[in-house]
């Protein structure tokens, strides 16, 4: 009756990912580079679904990711936007 979610098949790891893991997961990028994410899981031999795989790249691991506070022309930025285009 259709496929089990990944987290219900047998031997996949759940909850924090370790910096060994994410390790791997860069070094694998860096060399084939983002896509086929379910390939990703099983050539690296991490025991996690090719989902998990792809959102720890795009949230957390991509080196263009940036981190920490907003400048204070990326807010006025931000307000100006909001007021010409609203909630979309």
């Amino acid at each position: 009756m259709g496929r089990s979610p990944p987290s219900s098949q047998d031997g996949l790891t759940k909850g924090a990912w370790t910096a060994i893991e994410d390790k791997i997961l860069r070094d694998y990028i860096k060399v084939h580079g983002e896509g086929k994410w379910s390939n990703v899981a099983k050539k690296t031999g991490l025991k996690r679904c090719g989902k998990s795989c792809r959102l720890r790249w795009m949230n957390y691991l991509r080196p263009d990711i940036k981190r920490g506070n907003i400048s204070h022309d990326e807010e006025e930025l931000i307000i100006r936007l909001h007021k010409l285009l609203g909630n979309r």
